[in-house]
Formats: structure tokens, C-alpha cells, sequence
């Protein structure tokens, strides 16, 4: 009798093991659909909204056009050097997997995928460390964080520049730490080391194809910090090897950049796009306050932002974040990406989101620090369901941006049918003049061959060539240009506010000549 009731109970902590295995292998399963779900869904059913993405796209489709993934180039000619062309070589590549056309999922599709490799980062960074709860905690809080969800559906290099940065610090993180994360661990293997600086090596090389040496100085300062504060044992090797890749990957691109413009790109993209920007000296740009990120990140990490501000303060005050070393490089590496970037003149919300996935790291870490700390079941219950609100707040934030705030805003900015109205009066391949204006949406939408001028003599030279002539410009030229232009008659076809809902930020007057 003892024998079998030995024999049967026995394998219940096995049987059980295998349950709860099997139930985190499906929560981990249905977060990272849940956040699938989050970043593509319908993805593509609204129109570009804003010049970023239109530029993208502009950029994008004239690659796939010309095959010329050099400079990025916008439909009227014009070289685009305020960024490097990582971002428009991946919406290229999408485009190309979609027959060698550019719309609106292939446009934000890197930005998605990017924003959910980032969430995978996070969770594996945590997991890697036996960490599964604060690793699933993390992915949702990343996920769910209002700013990051809105960015990870919109066309902009932010969210794979944050991709690119976290996958770098984590991946050097890992490199130079054990997984038991003690320092006097002897038992790495070296290999194993080096690989992952190779990865952190590779993934700055990246950010800086994104973005330009500004996310090098989001990584360098951080990863130094987190050496200097934490002292872990780094290789030798890496000291040489992840500057030599990080320069070997992404500066020769920038040198012949700069040769084929004959500096050009340094002028516009170094000294006006970067160091003008910083220093704030660019009378363009508007300059904030040294303070500006701290009511920003408060408002665009909800709904996480009163529960990371109360288990920071709680573990502050127990004292566990000196037992806890993932959270004091989370902690780090937020810290120093806030001080660089407060420290510059020019401020944008966008700017901060590389420093979402490390906040999301201090949440998850002292969140699961907390749980494990918790005696009453009423404590746990009332945790869980703190945690489960701000995920219901998130998802309602979602379905009201999606299918309430977007739609209204696109009823306003969108193009199109302004677009398609003025090719049904000038056919492509019938140029079309923009006059002293800048619309990427409505360039990106007429499509090739347009032309840019600025100067009235090169107005009056370009209608002067026999034909009829296409022009959009701001009404408040139209009567100019009647005084100016005496050798041809400019006819008004349309107006933009004729073709959308609501009155839009700028107008725009579609012309022709009538002799």
C-alpha cells in the first residue's frame, strides 16, 4: 500500500511542473499575439497622415522605381539628407515583397515588426535571467505604453531606432554578465561573450543608419555608465572589436554620402539636422526647457506611469533594487538616455521612446520583486487586478485612437482625393509644379514627375514652355501670380478644401494654364 500510494503521488510535483509549464508556455504565447494584434491589425486601412510617413514612402517607392537605394530621393527630384535611408531601405524591401509597390502597410510594416521584436528583446532579456513573470510584465507594459503603441503603427524610424538601441544594450548587457548575473561567475564562455557583443556591435551600427551618431550617443554614454557603476567583467577583445564593427558597418555609407553631394549631406544633415538641432541654434526649431521630458514621459508611458513612480519609490524604500542587478541597468540605462536627451536644446516627444523599453525593465523587475514579497492572497488579487485595469485602460486607448481620433484626423489631412482629382485633369507622365509649398502626403499620392520651385522667374520660365502647365500653390499666390505671370493665364481648377472634411491646417489651389 505505501508503495503504490508512494508510486502515485510522487509524480504530482512532476505532473504539475508540466501543467504550469504548459500554462507559461501559452501566456507567453497569447501575449506576444496580443501584441501582434496591437501593432498590425488593419495596419493599413488609413490614408498617410503626416510628412514623415509620406516622405518614407516617397523615398521608398523611388528606390523600387529607379533602383537607386543610394541617396534618398523624393518624387520631385529633390535628394532627402535629413536622415540616413536605414528606415527607407526596410519600407523598400516591404514594398518589394509586395510587387514593387509602396502603400500604407508597407510603409509602417518595419515599424510594427520592429516594435514587436523590441517587446521580444525585453521579454528575453528577463527570461534569459529566470525571470518569466517579469519578462511577460515587461512585454505588456512595453506594448501597452501609450506613446510606444501609437509609434509602432506610424511610419517613423522612432520605434526601430528603439528597437535597434535596446537589442544593443541588452545584447552588451548579456555579453559582459553571466546568466546568474553574479560578476564573480568564472564560467563564461568566451565564445558565447563575444557573440553577443557582436550582436550589440551590429544592432548600434544599425541605429546609427537610422538615425545618425545621435543614437550613438544614446548607447555609448549608457553602456559606459552601467560599466563604471556596475563593474562587469567586459572582454578584451570587445574593447576593439564593437567600435571597429559599429564603423565598419555604418560609416562608409556616410563617407560616400558626403562625396557624392560634394558635403552636402555634412551641411544639411550634420551641422543643420544634428548639431543644430542639439545646440538649439537653428532659428527654425523651436528650443524647450531642460524639464520638458519629465511631464512628457509622464503622459506617454500611461497607463504604466503612477504604477512604475510607486514600485520605484517602494523598492527604493525596502532597499531590494541592491539584490536586484537587472533593475539597476534598467534604472541606468533610462537615466542616462534622459540626461543626454534633456541635456539638448531641441526636444521632442518622440526622441525618449528609446528609453521606453528600459522603464518597462524597471516596472516589470521590481513589480515581480513586490509579487513574490506578498503574503495575503488579498494583496496578490488586488495586484492582479491593478495590473489587468491598466492593460483593459491601454486596449480602450487603442480602440478609441483607431476607430475614433485617427479617422477624424485623416478626414482633415488626407490627400487622396485632391491627389486623384488633379491627375484626372494632368495624366502622369504630365508634370506637375508645386509653388512655394512642401505637402510629401500630396506629392507621395500625385506620384512622379513633379517639380519644386520657389522663385517667380523660375515660375515664369517654366510656364513659358509651350503646352499646357499643372500647378499647385497656397491661395495667397494665386492673385500674385495673375500680376506676375502676364504671358499666360493660370486658371483655377480645384481648391483641397472642396475635397476633404473640415478645414485643413494649410489650403492648397490647383491651377492650369488657359490660353
Amino acid at each position: 500500500m505505501m508503495r503504490q500510494f508512494i508510486a502515485t503521488y510522487a509524480r504530482i510535483p512532476s505532473r504539475v511542473s508540466r501543467r504550469q509549464a504548459l500554462f507559461q508556455k501559452q501566456i507567453v504565447w497569447l501575449t506576444f499575439f496580443f501584441v501582434a494584434a496591437l501593432f498590425f491589425t488593419r495596419l493599413g486601412h488609413r490614408d498617410l497622415v503626416s510628412s514623415h510617413e509620406a516622405r518614407a514612402a516617397q523615398n521608398a517607392q523611388n528606390m523600387l522605381n529607379t533602383g537607386a537605394w543610394d541617396l534618398p530621393t523624393l518624387f520631385d527630384g529633390r535628394r532627402d539628407l535629413q536622415k540616413p535611408p536605414g528606415y527607407y531601405w526596410l519600407v523598400a524591401s516591404v514594398g518589394w515583397l509586395c510587387g514593387g509597390r509602396v502603400d500604407e502597410w508597407a510603409a509602417r510594416a518595419p515599424a510594427a515588426l520592429a516594435g514587436l521584436i523590441c517587446v521580444v528583446a525585453v521579454y528575453a532579456s528577463l527570461w534569459i535571467r529566470g525571470r518569466p513573470t517579469a519578462a511577460v510584465c515587461a512585454a505588456l507594459v512595453l506594448a501597452t505604453a501609450n506613446h510606444f503603441m501609437g509609434l509602432a503603427r506610424t511610419a517613423r524610424i522612432d520605434i526601430p531606432l528603439t528597437c535597434a538601441v535596446t537589442v544593443a544594450l541588452i545584447a552588451f548587457q548579456q555579453g559582459c554578465t553571466p546568466v546568474d548575473s553574479t560578476w564573480t561567475s568564472k564560467r563564461r564562455v568566451a565564445g558565447s561573450a563575444i557573440l553577443w557583443h557582436l550582436l550589440a556591435a551590429v544592432a548600434a551600427a544599425s541605429a546609427a543608419l537610422l538615425k545618425g551618431p545621435v543614437a550613438l550617443a544614446l548607447i555609448v554614454p549608457a553602456a559606459l555608465a552601467w560599466i563604471i557603476i556596475e563593474r562587469p567583467p567586459v572582454p578584451n577583445i570587445s574593447w576593439l572589436m564593437i567600435p571597429l564593427v559599429v564603423a565598419g558597418v555604418s560609416l562608409p555609407w556616410f563617407l560616400w554620402a558626403n562625396h557624392i553631394t560634394n558635403g552636402e549631406f555634412a551641411r544639411e544633415f550634420f551641422w543643420h539636422h544634428t548639431i543644430a538641432r542639439f545646440a538649439g541654434t537653428s532659428p527654425l526649431l523651436a528650443t524647450h526647457p531642460w524639464w520638458y521630458y519629465l511631464p512628457r514621459f509622464a503622459l506617454d508611458f500611461l497607463p504604466w506611469t503612477p504604477m512604475l513612480i510607486g514600485l520605484a519609490i517602494w523598492s527604493l524604500y525596502t532597499g531590494r533594487w541592491r539584490a536586484d542587478s537587472t533593475l539597476r541597468f534598467g534604472v541606468i540605462m533610462f537615466t542616462m538616455m534622459f540626461l543626454v536627451l534633456s541635456s539638448a536644446r531641441f526636444k521632442r516627444a518622440d526622441y525618449l521612446l528609446p528609453a521606453y523599453p528600459f522603464a518597462a525593465i524597471v516596472l516589470a523587475s521590481t513589480a515581480e520583486t513586490w509579487w513574490n514579497s506578498r503574503i495575503l492572497p488579498l494583496t496578490k488579487q488586488y495586484g492582479r487586478w491593478v495590473f489587468g485595469s491598466a492593460i483593459f485602460i491601454a486596449v480602450g486607448i487603442w480602440l478609441i485612437m483607431h476607430f475614433g481620433v485617427e479617422p477624424a484626423i485623416q478626414a482633415r489631412e488626407q490627400k487622396r482625393t485632391f491627389a486623384t482629382m488633379i491627375r484626372h485633369y494632368a495624366p502622369a507622365p504630365q508634370p506637375i509644379l508645386q509653388f512655394r509649398m512642401e505637402s510629401h502626403l500630396l506629392s507621395f499620392h500625385l506620384g512622379p514627375p513633379l517639380r519644386t520651385l520657389v522663385e517667380w522667374e523660375e515660375l515664369n520660365e517654366f510656364l513659358s514652355a509651350p503646352g499646357q502647365h499643372f500647378v499647385v500653390m497656397p491661395p495667397e499666390y494665386v492673385h500674385a501670380t495673375g500680376q506676375i505671370i502676364t504671358k499666360r493665364k493660370l486658371v483655377v481648377i480645384g481648391r483641397l478644401d472642396e475635397w476633404i472634411q473640415g478645414k485643413p491646417d494649410r489650403s492648397l489651389v490647383f491651377l492650369r494654364t488657359e490660353d
